[in-house]
């Protein structure tokens, strides 16, 4: 049985049987027909927004788009990456997928799409050296909804998406250059890569070796050091995810940098001590 099956039965459950002839399974069913036989490009373009739109405002929308949706899409991925608007498409409703939908209240023993479409994306790691190979693309929305795509699958399944990124070769170098990016896109890969250093030393290392002191240091001082907000918080968890349990870690620091660079993100600026509870 392949992965896009298995949840055929959920699907079947949640609508009643697996003919239901819901107007959000057979509306996803159609709009996923267009792109993947359609012959005109802008007709596709105009069905994958249309699955963008029902992915993001639909519990039924994302439940159908689980059961179906992520062959297509991640075929679009790999087959049309010279359309770039295809490939945002995509991407986007990707995310749409991968999101709860917060205003929907829902009975806690009931199926999470969200989750499902996670847990099923996670499982493909083709799909994870795929996601990881956009990370080149030069469009600045593909590079942004791509890692918005890693971090929620990191966050729901990390595990498993830990033991991904480290059978991929260069897959924690693509993310760690990512840090160099536009400040968007440099904010999202910190963020992922806080997540992805959590309780995992082997990738703790690697972050170390592709630079990972140097350009947090980096960040740090570009944002105002002990006057930055979030971004320099987020550099501090993330330089306490690599160096807390890390033997080698700390001693790769002592060796290198030194304590001058973090000493200096204690020291105060004026003379108001009016601290913000971030600060």
């Amino acid at each position: 049985m392949d992965l896009a099956s298995r949840y055929k039965g959920v699907v079947g459950f949640v609508f009643g049987n697996e003919n239901s002839g819901s107007s959000e399974d057979s509306y996803v069913e159609r709009l996923l027909d267009r792109i993947s036989n359609g012959v005109l490009a802008e007709d596709r373009r105009n069905a994958i927004a249309e699955l963008q739109s029902i992915v993001a405002e639909s519990h039924a929308g994302q439940l159908a788009f689980g059961a179906m949706g992520f062959p297509v899409l991640m075929g679009v991925l790999k087959e049309e990456r010279d359309d770039v608007e295809m490939v945002r498409g995509a991407l986007e409703t990707l995310v749409s997928a991968l999101t709860p939908i917060d205003h929907v209240k829902r009975a806690t023993n009931e199926v999470q799409p969200a989750l499902m479409n996670t847990d099923l994306l996670s499982r493909e790691s083709d799909s994870i050296s795929l996601l990881l190979s956009l990370l080149s693309e030069e469009d600045f929305y593909v590079r942004y909804y791509t890692l918005q795509i890693l971090t929620a699958l990191l966050t729901n399944s990390p595990n498993r998406l830990q033991e991904a990124i480290l059978s991929i070769p260069r897959g924690i170098t693509r993310l760690m250059d990512m840090l160099m990016d536009r400040e968007v896109i440099r904010n999202e890969a910190l963020l992922l890569l806080t997540y992805l250093t959590r309780e995992a030393e082997e990738i703790q290392k690697i972050v170390v070796f592709e630079g990972a002191f140097e350009k947090n240091f980096s960040i740090m001082k570009e944002e105002g050091g002990s006057e930055g907000g979030v971004v320099v918080q987020d550099c501090l968890e993330l330089l306490n995810n690599l160096l807390r349990s890390n033997a080698s870690n700390q001693v790769l620091l002592r060796e290198t940098m030194g304590f001058d660079p973090l000493i200096s993100i204690l020291k105060l600026r004026g003379s108001s001590y009016s601290f913000t509870q971030q600060k």
